[in-house]
């Protein structure tokens, strides 16, 4: 039940901003950009991407290091993994299958590792609003967020609020649940007197192996390496982002190649934030509407704007689909079973042996 509700929630949204995207689509215009596009570019731009991912690992191998010690080697494929089911289920369930699926491979029990998940899309987030401020100091960013609002039909401080504040939000909890655990812990605690033993115990269990997640987030020097990690990972992506734009010419509709390597800052930034909205399967109507919108606002021609989005959304969708659905295949691991196991596990967390 829980899942088709997701699953019906994350298709309205799709569909909403692909109602938006559609107002505005040339189709002809996008089939011409496709047919002269020069692909030869999206084999290094997959290869890049790729290497981003295991960068994530790598972070990621620097979060979980107070619980567990795993090579980054033997975390990659488990991100693969996770960022397979985002591509192929809806509502963002591939942290959840993450952090189960970790679980099934190294120490760690899934509530701990789905703590550490969170703390990276923060991260995530917070190093994408240091890219939109820094493509600001090139680009009519103010005017990008009135245009945002006008399409979304919102006043701007509710685009801002929107986009600003939940990062800001959870980055301070986070901070707050590695300074004073004792806090949530004594909420979860009360919480759980007021139900039956067996389920209040596994809820206070389970809260205490997630605070136990942001252990050292009180600490400056590593909320700072969290970040400084985040930068590299993202700079891979946007060398992604600067190859699929060459691919179609993009570097020729701006003055030069450095500012056009600032406007894919600006629409790798808004539209992954744009991705961080629960929707359907890989972010897909979100990250679309707000690439071409950012793009066109930019001065690229609308046709291949859209053209753009659509290929440089396939690069980043289907290397990790195609290489997780590999390594499920080669241990003989269902993602259905997978799914249903790990939802069932971060939701309860009760012993699954």
């Amino acid at each position: 039940m829980l899942t088709g509700r997701r699953a019906w929630l994350g298709t309205a949204v799709t569909g909403g901003f692909l109602v938006l995207l559609l107002l505005t689509f040339d189709f002809s215009d996008t089939r011409a950009a496709l047919a002269g596009a020069n692909y030869a570019y999206i084999a290094p731009a997959v290869l890049i991407y790729l290497g981003s991912l295991y960068l994530r690992a790598f972070r990621w191998r620097y979060l979980l290091n107070p619980f567990v010690s795993a090579s980054t080697k033997r975390l990659f494929p488990v991100v693969l993994v996770g960022y397979m089911t985002n591509g192929v289920l809806p509502m963002r369930l591939g942290e959840v299958v993450q952090s189960y699926y970790l679980s099934t491979r190294e120490p760690v029990r899934t509530t701990t590792a789905f703590a550490t998940l969170l703390i990276e899309r923060v991260f995530d987030g917070l190093a994408l609003l240091f890219f939109i401020a820094l493509s600001a100091l090139f680009l009519p960013i103010p005017g990008l967020a009135d245009r945002i609002s006008e399409s979304a039909d919102l006043d701007l401080w509710v685009v801002v609020l929107l986009v600003v504040f939940p990062f800001l939000f959870f980055f301070g909890l986070m901070v707050l649940a590695g300074t004073k655990p004792s806090i949530f812990l004594a909420a979860a605690g009360w919480t759980s007197r007021r139900l039956p033993f067996r389920i209040g115990q596994s809820i206070a269990d389970a809260a205490a192996r997630f605070f136990a997640g942001f252990e050292g987030l009180h600490r400056p020097r590593r909320l700072l390496g969290v970040f400084l990690q985040s930068l590299p990972i993202w700079i891979g992506v946007l060398a992604t982002y600067v190859l699929v734009g060459v691919t179609f010419d993009l570097h020729n509709e701006f003055d030069n190649i450095g500012l056009m390597v600032v406007v894919m800052l600006a629409v790798m930034a808004t539209s992954h934030l744009a991705s961080s909205v629960p929707s359907s399967q890989g972010a897909i109507g979100p990250f679309e509407f707000i690439a071409v919108l950012t793009l066109v606002f930019m001065g690229a021609p609308s046709g291949v704007a859209t053209a753009f989005a659509l290929i440089v959304h396939v690069t980043m969708l289907l290397p990790p689909i195609v290489a997780g659905a590999v390594h499920l295949a080669g241990r003989h691991v269902s993602l259905k079973q997978l799914a249903a196991a790990s939802t069932n596990e971060v939701v309860l967390d009760f012993p699954t042996t």
